[in-house]
C-alpha cells in the first residue's frame, strides 16, 4: 500500500510538471505565424531530415546570395533566417539534432504531420521530469524509507522548479529547445546510471545509459566531458552482478556513446566538411560571428558572481525581481536577464545534504550506486559551469544547463533533510524550497515579456492582485505619478549622445537621451531598447540650459496596476498611448510602440558629477501630476 502511494504521489507530480509544461510553452503559438522567426527552425531541420537531407527545409533568400559579404550583420538583416548557418546556399543548424533525431522527424514519418517546435520543447522537459521523478522514487525506497509519499512528490515539484525549466519554457524557441533536450538526456542517463550500479543485470541499463548519453552529446555538445565522465563512473565497481558481466556491460555502454560522438562528427563533415565544425562560424545574427571572441578564462570571475551571486533588481511591481545589469568587462558579448542562483533558488543548498550522506554512506552496500549517482550529476554541473564561466556572453537559459546536474544532487539533499534532517532541517529545507518555486515564477512571468504576451489575462490578474501592496505605498506615501518637467544642463564640452533617464531593466529599457548638434543646440531622443521613438528637432539652449516636459507611460505604474482603478478609462487610454517631449514652444510625439515598463516608481536620472564635468545631467525633475511636485530627485539613480 505504501509503495502504491508513492507511486502515485510520483505520477501526480510528474503529470502536474508536465502540464504546466504544455501550458507555458502552448503560449507562443500566436507568435508562430512569421515562418521565419525562432519558433521554427527545428521544424525544419525534421523536415530535411525525412527528406534525406541536413540541410534546413527553408531555402535562403536569393538577395542574401547577391550580397558581397553575406555574413555582415548590417547587410543581411533584411534576409536572414535568425541564427541559421548559412553555407554555400543552404541553411543550417549549429545547434545539436538530438531533438530533431529522437522526438520530430519520428513524429513527422509516422504521423505525416509537423511537431511544432514549441511542443517538442514540452515533450522534452515532461520525458526529463518523468525519468528524474523514477530516480527519486528508487532512491527514496532504498534510502529513505521514512520520507512520506506527499513528501515525495513535493520534492519532485521543487525540482522541476529548481531545474528552471518554467522559466526557459516561456520562449520555447530555437535556443532553449536543445537546452531542455539535454536536461532529459542527463536525467535519462544518470537514472540508467542507478540503476546499473544497483540492479543485477546490467546490459540492458548499461545500453540505455549509452543511448542517453550519445543523445545528450546531440543536444549539446559542450556535455561532452560530462557524458565521458558517465562512462567512466560505469567502470567503477559497485553492487550486484558478476565484475566480468559488469565490464562488459559499460564497454558496451562506452561503445554506444562513441558510436553517437562520431554520428556527430560525420553530421559536420557532410554539412560543412570538417569533423569539428558545428556551423557557428557561419551564424547569421545581430554580430558579425568572424569578429567575436567567444570564450576566455578572464571571464570566470565575472560569470561565476554574475550566475550564482548576483541579486536581482528588485521592484515594487510585479513580478518583483528584473534582470542584473552590472557593467560588463571588456570584450564581453551581452547579457540577458539574469538573476542569481543563490538569491533566486536557495533550496540549492540542500545539495550539500546530499554530498555529505553519500560521503558517509560511501561503502554500504546499495550507497555506492546513489554516491556514483550524485558525483555525476555534481560534475555534469562543475563542468558546464567550466564552460559557461568562461563563455563572453551570459543567457537566462543557461541557468538551465548550469543546474541541471546540481537539481539531482539537490532533489536528493531534500530527501536527506526531511529524512535524518529533523524538525529545523525539514522548515529550513521546506523554506528554501518555497522561496524557490515562488522566485523561479516570478522570474518566469518576468522573463523578457513573455507571459505578458502569452498569458496577458492570467498575468494581468495576477499583477492586479500582487501589486495592492504597492498601491497601498503609493497612497501612504502620496507619490504622484505625472509627466515630468525636467532642467537639463549642457557643459560646453559634452560631445555626443548621453543617457539623462531610464527605465526597465536590460534590453527592455527606455530612454530620454540628450544628443549635442552645435555650440548652441542640443535634440532630445525618446528610445525604446535602442529604437528611436520620439526625436525633436533642433532645440536652442539657454547659457546650457533646456527646460522640457517628458509625457511617457513609463512614468507610471504598469498597466495592470491597481493605481489605474482610479482613473477614468480615456485618460487612462490616453496616457497609455504614446509618448512626447514638449521644449521651446514645440511638441514633438509619436504613438507607442513597444515602451517598456517601469520598474521603479521613479526613472534612474542621471545626476551632476556622475561620469565627469563635461557630460549633461539634469538639476531637477519635478512631477506635475494633480500640480504637486513628486518624489524624484536629481540624481537618484544611475541610468
Amino acid at each position: 500500500m505504501r509503495k502504491r502511494g508513492s507511486i502515485l504521489s510520483i505520477a501526480v507530480a510528474v503529470a502536474a510538471c508536465a502540464a504546466a509544461s504544455f501550458w507555458i510553452a502552448a503560449g507562443v503559438a500566436p507568435f508562430e505565424r512569421e515562418r521565419g522567426s525562432l519558433w521554427h527552425h527545428y521544424e525544419y531541420l525534421a523536415e530535411g531530415f525525412v527528406h534525406g537531407h541536413t540541410s534546413l527545409s527553408v531555402e535562403p533568400a536569393p538577395e542574401l546570395a547577391r550580397l558581397p559579404d553575406p555574413y555582415d550583420p548590417a547587410a543581411n538583416e533584411r534576409y536572414r533566417l535568425w541564427d541559421a548557418s548559412l553555407y554555400h546556399g543552404k541553411y543550417y543548424l549549429y545547434y545539436g539534432p538530438t531533438p530533431a533525431v529522437a522526438v520530430m522527424a519520428p513524429w513527422r514519418i509516422l504521423t505525416g504531420q509537423e511537431m511544432p517546435q514549441r511542443t517538442a520543447v514540452a515533450v522534452f522537459a515532461s520525458l526529463g521530469i518523468g525519468f528524474l521523478g523514477l530516480l527519486l522514487w528508487e532512491v527514496r525506497g532504498r534510502h529513505f524509507p521514512g520520507v512520506p509519499a506527499a513528501a515525495l512528490g513535493v520534492v519532485v515539484l521543487v525540482a522541476y522548479h529548481a531545474s528552471w525549466l518554467p522559466v526557459i519554457l516561456r520562449r520555447p524557441g530555437v535556443w532553449e529547445l536543445p537546452i531542455v533536450s539535454e536536461t532529459a538526456c542527463l536525467w535519462a542517463a544518470l537514472y540508467f546510471l542507478w540503476g546499473f550500479h544497483s540492479r543485477d543485470r546490467k546490459l540492458p541499463w548499461a545500453a540505455a545509459a549509452g543511448v542517453a548519453l550519445a543523445l545528450l552529446m546531440g543536444s549539446r555538445v559542450t556535455s561532452l566531458f560530462a557524458c565521458g565522465l558517465v562512462v567512466l563512473l560505469m567502470f567503477v565497481p559497485g553492487a550486484g552482478g558478476a565484475p566480468r558481466d559488469r565490464w562488459r556491460a559499460a564497454a558496451a555502454a562506452a561503445g554506444i556513446a562513441a558510436a553517437g560522438g562520431l554520428a556527430l562528427l560525420a553530421y559536420n563533415y557532410a554539412r560543412f566538411g570538417s569533423l569539428t565544425e558545428f556551423g557557428q562560424s557561419y551564424q547569421l545574427w545581430g554580430l558579425n560571428e568572424r569578429h567575436l571572441r567567444h570564450f576566455d578564462p578572464a571571464f570566470v570571475p565575472f560569470n561565476a558572481r554574475l550566475y550564482l551571486a548576483s541579486v536581482p533588481t528588485l521592484s515594487p511591481y510585479f513580478p518583483f525581481i528584473r534582470g542584473s545589469w552590472p557593467d560588463l568587462p571588456d570584450g564581453y558579448i551581452a547579457i540577458e536577464e539574469m538573476q542569481g542562483i543563490a538569491f533566486v533558488m536557495p533550496v540549492h543548498l540542500a545539495g550539500l545534504a546530499a554530498l555529505a550522506w553519500t560521503s558517509r554512506n560511501r561503502e554500504a552496500g546499495q550507497g555506492r550506486a546513489l554516491l556514483l549517482t550524485v558525483a555525476a550529476a555534481a560534475a555534469a554541473s562543475l563542468l558546464a559551469a567550466a564552460v559557461l564561466f568562461c563563455f563572453a556572453g551570459a543567457c537566462s537559459r543557461y541557468i538551465a544547463e548550469l543546474v541541471c546536474g546540481w537539481t539531482v544532487v539537490t532533489s536528493v539533499g531534500l530527501l536527506v533533510l526531511w529524512d535524518q534532517g529533523g524538525r529545523p532541517g525539514r522548515i529550513l529545507g521546506a523554506a528554501a524550497a518555497a522561496w524557490t518555486v515562488l522566485g523561479v515564477w516570478f522570474a518566469s512571468a518576468e522573463f523578457r515579456g513573455f507571459m505578458r504576451q502569452t498569458e496577458p489575462r492570467v498575468y494581468a490578474s495576477v499583477a492586479h492582485a500582487l501589486d495592492a501592496p504597492s498601491l497601498w505605498w503609493i497612497r501612504s506615501r502620496a507619490v504622484v505619478f505625472g509627466p515630468a518637467e525636467l532642467e537639463i544642463r549642457v557643459p560646453e564640452g559634452a560631445r555626443g549622445d548621453t543617457v539623462l533617464l531610464a527605465s526597465g531593466r536590460p534590453q527592455m529599457v527606455d530612454q530620454l537621451v540628450v544628443s549635442r548638434i552645435d555650440s548652441n543646440h542640443v535634440g532630445l531622443l525618446l528610445t525604446e531598447n535602442g529604437r528611436t521613438a520620439v526625436r525633436t528637432g533642433p532645440l536652442p539652449l539657454d547659457h546650457g540650459r533646456l527646460t522640457a516636459r517628458l509625457d511617457a507611460p513609463w512614468l507610471y505604474p504598469p498597466a495592470e496596476h491597481p493605481y489605474w482603478d482610479g482613473v477614468p478609462e480615456p485618460e487612462r487610454r490616453a496616457i497609455q498611448a504614446g509618448e512626447s517631449i514638449t521644449s521651446a514652444g514645440q511638441v514633438f510625439s509619436g504613438p507607442l510602440a513597444h515602451a517598456f515598463d517601469a520598474d521603479a516608481f521613479e526613472p534612474a536620472i542621471r545626476g551632476p558629477g556622475t561620469d565627469g564635468p563635461s557630460t549633461p545631467w539634469i538639476e531637477s525633475f519635478t512631477r506635475l501630476g494633480a500640480g504637486q511636485a513628486g518624489p524624484g530627485s536629481s540624481g537618484a539613480r544611475h541610468p
